[in-house]
């Protein structure tokens, strides 16, 4: 029976090392192509606008998430202490050059936000990668905190937060390919190919927040 019953647990965790490396290799080509057609002509402008979100959010708030995730080979040797460091700066890092580049943008539209889906997605973005930042501050400040604010509110808030940003950033990365001047130049069919791979990494990149969520609001009811 005990045999029985460690074959699907087995099984599961082969599958989430899979599904774990086929991510790795999504957010390695998506990050390595981007940072390929901006770095190799002048780094300014829209450019450096897409460099610092695809770099930002695809590359580090991706890797920040799948920090806790069971079949990330990366961090299963370390404890949940050394994870949320590790998850806590990646969030910040990646955060911040996300922020950072459409903040650029803003400024170089004079404050304005484009008709475009992308550039709506992508302000929702930074207005949710902010809000993200504060409440995940608050959590990992959660125990002394905990007379004011419920830690496991707050962090469940946090996973929201953060899944939703994670998101609507990914979608504004989809719109953006077809909808920004830099990448036409590549393709059609290679533009669809980068869509195709950045909704796959969305999806697997979403695993483990929507895990996370689960657990979280199954404490909360019971």
């Amino acid at each position: 029976m005990s045999d029985e019953k460690s074959k699907p647990t087995s099984v599961l965790q082969h599958i989430e090392s899979a599904l774990y490396v086929i991510n790795q290799l999504c957010i390695g080509f998506v990050t390595i192509w981007v940072s390929w057609t901006c770095l190799r002509q002048d780094l300014s402008g829209i450019r450096l606008h897409a460099w610092l979100v695809t770099f930002g959010f695809v590359f580090l708030m991706a890797e920040g998430m799948m920090c806790f995730y069971d079949g990330s080979w990366l961090t299963v040797r370390y404890s949940r202490k050394y994870k949320t460091a590790f998850h806590v700066v990646l969030q910040i890092l990646g955060g911040g050059m996300g922020v950072a580049g459409c903040l650029i943008q803003l400024i170089r539209d004079d404050w304005s936000i484009s008709v475009t889906l992308h550039a709506r997605l992508g302000f929702a973005a930074f207005v949710l990668c902010l809000i993200s930042l504060l409440s995940g501050l608050v959590a990992f400040l959660a125990r002394c905190l905990s007379r004011t604010i419920s830690p496991l509110v707050n962090k469940t808030f946090h996973v929201v937060l953060s899944f939703a940003a994670f998101v609507i950033a990914m979608m504004a990365q989809f719109y953006g390919y077809t909808q920004t001047g830099i990448f036409r130049g590549q393709g059609q069919d290679f533009v669809v190919l980068m869509q195709v791979v950045t909704m796959v990494l969305m999806v697997l990149t979403s695993i483990g927040a929507i895990k996370s969520l689960y657990q979280k609001i199954g404490s909360l009811a019971s």
